[in-house]
């Protein structure tokens, strides 16, 4: 089951990637390309709509973490001595790096203004991998609670979270701002941050990789639901949208919790079906910190480039967006890792650095062989 787990999740992890670039390059490529200007009307609801869709993305990750945890130290009564300097030096380090990143702009303006964003980005997750912060807080927890979550009753615990989530939810989604300094940025961003608005998927995802077993034969047993779930979640979320009832564009929504649920348990029950997953997704999946930290920059890059060369792909922007930053992103992910400090810039991704300096000493061995022979 080991290596079935693996496979799926790599899926999982893949899917995700690919589905918050995807998310990112809609986005943008509408906000600031403006090739829309010369498709019919319903184009634009239609690529609003596969963005709303697509917020299962960060909350997926949120899930893969706990996970992970749940299923890698299910039998570990204690937590292995470097846990969390292991995470801080390849997750943590480079997640700082590109606060630095991308808070360049700004020195454009001024120096305290740049310093000031920078402060932002760190610390309150200020720019789109703010979801490492999240994830952060869940490791703390993990640390903490690990005791208590495996002697508490799962599905008390579950409730418990699904409880708190959405009633935390329900205040930034459905009640103004009150009366205090910096509530509307608070209202508009940072309750992002805090795991309260995650913690339902980490106690499921928590308990699901403790009992992966069980939840495999109830996702086969219910597969009918499992299958028409996405659909059924993707209905009611876009009718929630354009009607008005929630409007905001973001994974931070009431209704994304059982939407990415579903969407979850389908690409895992999709993925049992393969007989292999397809190595592009494999690629992704080994990628995917690198893809998720660098994919943005590389979308403004493209942009400014189309910009300042008055091009205009029409909607074919969206798949060059997706396609360049996807695999610019892989490239200097693969070549910053060929260097030492590489891992810590853009995350660890196993890269054989000594690959020709192993061959020649082969073709040596090798000649040495015959000559003695």
């Amino acid at each position: 089951m080991g290596k079935k787990h693996i496979n799926e999740i790599s899926f999982l992890r893949s899917i995700a990637c690919l589905s918050i670039v995807l998310l990112h390059s809609i986005a943008w490529g509408m906000e600031y390309v403006g090739f829309l200007l010369n498709l019919p009307e319903y184009s634009e609801m239609i690529l609003d709509s596969i963005n709303v869709f697509l917020y299962y993305g960060t909350p997926t990750f949120i899930f893969i973490t706990a996970f992970i945890l749940g299923y890698s130290y299910k039998e570990k009564t204690s937590i292995p001595k470097g846990f969390l300097t292991k995470r801080l030096k390849f997750i943590l380090i480079p997640y700082v790096f590109m606060a630095f990143l991308y808070a360049a702009p700004y020195s454009l303006l001024s120096l305290e203004q740049y310093t000031v964003k920078v402060l932002l980005n760190i610390f309150i997750g200020d720019f789109h991998a703010y979801f490492v912060l999240i994830i952060f807080q869940f490791y703390l927890l993990f640390v903490l609670c690990k005791k208590w979550l495996d002697h508490a009753h799962p599905s008390k615990v579950i409730l418990y979270s699904l409880l708190i989530n959405g009633a935390y939810l329900f205040i930034f989604n459905f009640t103004s701002p009150i009366d205090f300094v910096f509530s509307d940025y608070v209202w508009d961003r940072f309750y992002w941050i805090p795991f309260p608005g995650w913690i339902f998927y980490f106690s499921i995802a928590y308990y699901i990789g403790q009992n992966y077993e069980t939840f495999i034969r109830y996702i086969q047993k219910y597969k009918a639901i499992v299958i028409a779930a996405p659909f059924v979640t993707g209905i009611a979320l876009l009718y929630f949208y354009h009607s008005g009832l929630i409007t905001n564009h973001s994974s931070k929504r009431i209704d994304i919790l059982f939407h990415t649920l579903s969407v979850i348990a389908f690409v895992i029950y999709f993925s049992m079906k393969m007989k292999r997953i397809p190595s592009l997704f494999m690629i992704v999946n080994k990628y995917s910190y690198g893809i998720y930290l660098l994919h943005t920059s590389y979308i403004s890059i493209l942009i400014v480039f189309f910009t300042l060369l008055s091009v205009n792909f029409g909607i074919f922007t969206i798949l060059i967006l997706f396609v360049g930053s996807t695999l610019f992103s892989i490239m200097t992910i693969y070549y910053l890792n060929r260097f030492n400090f590489g891992k810590y810039i853009v995350g660890k991704v196993d890269i054989p650095t000594k690959v020709k300096k192993v061959r020649s000493e082969a073709v040596f061995a090798s000649n040495n062989q015959h000559s003695n022979s």
